[in-house]
């Protein structure tokens, strides 16, 4: 048999050495020893919400930092069984580059065998081969002329790509021989060296930061952080609300099962079990669910609440229906994020029928006409002079973005007006006068579909005053209603007219403002997709008719 034979043969042999040799594993959190490290990591996942894998990936660990972090939770929860796992996120800086955390706590433990949590090594391995080859080869052709001088750049350049090529080769090999092969792991002498791990971390962080950057659901991800969540439950039109919704109709509650998509920190899902809910589900994807479950531990409520880790499109709950839906679900010009559409699913998968209740159970989008000289000038004539430099390329993105920020009530001039929702059809934007009917005003939460979330409607706005239109301002309106006749119906909103929220108000500029006199009449037609190139944003296009030179405008705008 050749040596290639001999290597296929050698490798088959450590795959079949490392299915043969699972043996029993304990817990990371506990004292549990499970059958083998599967089974450990998916114990982990359903008694502790704590999903390793998603872990390692959320913080884009390489192999050694993944160690690292098995030997810090093995060594912090050994110290003090009540450790809280969700603060390896919030304090990685104190593991994740201590080389002390690359001696096991366990001699041989088998959950370091179990850190790849890739389907094919080579695969990954050449895949990040071929990013770096690509970011050498590409700065190869960008500056490729025919001076020596570039010639020998090339040179250097491919060079060091065959340098980088090696220490991958050695990298690999050294994961292969020290963590599967060798019994006695706690060695320094058989890591690899010291030069050929600066060299890979130096060509590869900036690629590696880029690309986890999209292999990881960047959604999910920012609501990791606690400002997001501070900023939320400081907003107290917001929470009080949503308080208000369970307090004040605790009988209604009282001994229904409640489903919380989205749950954050948990204080929706705790507002349902003061309010006497018999058990509380609780559904996130961020790694803010381990908080939230300690939270509700703190509070007493750990036996009302189970909180379950995943996407809502692909996980299980152990009941048939619900009996209510809770969500806050609202981004800016409420429909930012495409959250709902994961409400709609759960909405369709477990709410019971007939009598289960959407709260919040419906939803208004509002436009009106926005005059304000200052902001105008803030945001967009700023450019025109910046420090004796002519900075009007920077204007670009003003009259194409929607705008959030808060709104000055003093600056609508127009009777504000609430859009009829219908799903968009076509791509012809025909002025046509608004329809008044008040069935197309709501959107009802317990029955609207994904593809009506996608509308186009036709608008009139008249103004109340004289002035000069800059903008059309953008808002949304929330309610909690119940089909009880005792029942005590919460409303809030972001209109300008009111008490501000984290949510503000979205403009859309106008490239050419409209003088006009009160009484006027303004109209066009409002379109919102959802954004093909990322599902969270909102594509907007406002088509309208200058009343005084009867010229049809059209202008695109992009919520992000």
């Amino acid at each position: 048999m050749n040596d290639l034979d001999d290597d296929i043969d050698n490798d088959n042999s450590i795959d079949e050495w490392i299915e043969d040799d699972a043996t029993p594993c304990r817990c990371l959190l506990c004292p549990a020893v499970l059958p083998d490290p599967d089974a450990t990591l998916a114990h982990l996942t359903s008694a502790h919400a704590f999903d390793l894998a998603k872990t390692h990936k959320l913080l884009a660990l390489d192999f050694y930092a993944g160690i690292r972090l098995v030997n810090y939770i093995r060594a912090k929860s050994n110290a003090d069984p009540s450790f809280n796992v969700a603060s390896v996120i919030e304090n990685r800086d104190s593991w994740i580059s201590d080389d002390a955390y690359l001696i096991p706590v366990i001699e041989n433990d088998p959950l370091l065998y179990a850190l790849d949590f890739d389907d094919d090594d080579d695969d990954v391995n050449n895949d990040e081969e071929t990013a770096i080859a690509n970011q050498f080869s590409n700065s190869v052709f960008l500056e490729t002329s025919n001076s020596n001088a570039d010639k020998k750049k090339i040179h250097s350049l491919e060079h060091q790509l065959a340098e980088l090529k090696a220490a991958f080769s050695e990298y690999k090999d050294h994961v292969r021989d020290t963590f599967l092969r060798e019994k006695d792991s706690s060695s320094s002498s058989s890591l690899p060296s010291s030069s050929t791990i600066s060299l890979i971390k130096q060509t590869t962080v900036e690629n590696k930061k880029e690309e986890t950057a999209w292999e990881m659901d960047y959604y999910f991800g920012s609501y990791a952080e606690t400002e997001i969540h501070e900023t939320m439950l400081k907003d107290v039109v917001r929470t009080d609300s949503y308080r208000d919704c369970f307090y004040s109709n605790k009988d209604f509650f009282k001994n229904k099962i409640v489903l919380d998509v989205g749950c954050g920190t948990g204080i929706l899902s705790m507002f349902a079990a003061k309010s006497g809910a018999k058990h509380v589900y609780a559904v996130d994807n961020s790694t803010i669910i381990l908080k939230a479950k300690e939270i509700a531990a703190k509070n007493n409520l750990a036996d009302k609440i189970t909180f379950i880790r995943g996407e809502i499109e692909s996980i299980t709950l152990p009941v048939a229906k619900v009996d209510v839906i809770v969500s806050e679900w609202m981004g800016y010009f409420l429909l930012f994020e495409g959250m709902f559409d994961s409400v709609i699913t759960a909405r369709d998968r477990w709410l019971a029928p007939n009598d289960g209740i959407m709260a919040p159970s419906h939803a208004d989008i509002l436009i009106a006409g926005l005059e304000d000289e200052e902001w105008i000038n803030d945001k967009l004539n700023f450019w025109n002079d910046v420090y004796g430099f002519d900075y009007t390329p920077m204007k670009d993105t003003f009259c194409t973005d929607g705008q959030v920020d808060v709104v000055s009530p003093r600056s609508i001039i127009t009777e504000a007006v609430v859009l009829k929702v219908t799903a968009s059809e076509g791509s012809e934007y025909k002025i046509v006068k608004s329809e008044r009917s008040e069935s197309y005003r709501k959107l009802d939460l317990a029955t609207i579909t994904s593809p009506e979330l996608d509308f186009k409607t036709p608008f009139t706005l008249k103004f109340t005053k004289p002035g000069r239109l800059h903008a059309l301002c953008g808002w949304f309106d929330i309610r909690f209603e119940f089909p009880h006749k005792d029942a005590n119906p919460i409303f809030f909103s972001t209109s300008p007219m009111v008490k501000p929220t984290h949510w503000k108000q979205t403009s859309f500029p106008l490239e050419v403002p409209v003088d006009v006199n009160a009484g006027t009449v303004f109209e066009g037609v409002f379109v919102c997709k959802k954004s093909k190139e990322n599902v969270r944003e909102l594509d907007v296009v406002i088509s309208y008719v200058d009343p005084n030179t009867k010229t049809e405008r059209s202008q695109k705008f992009t919520v992000r």
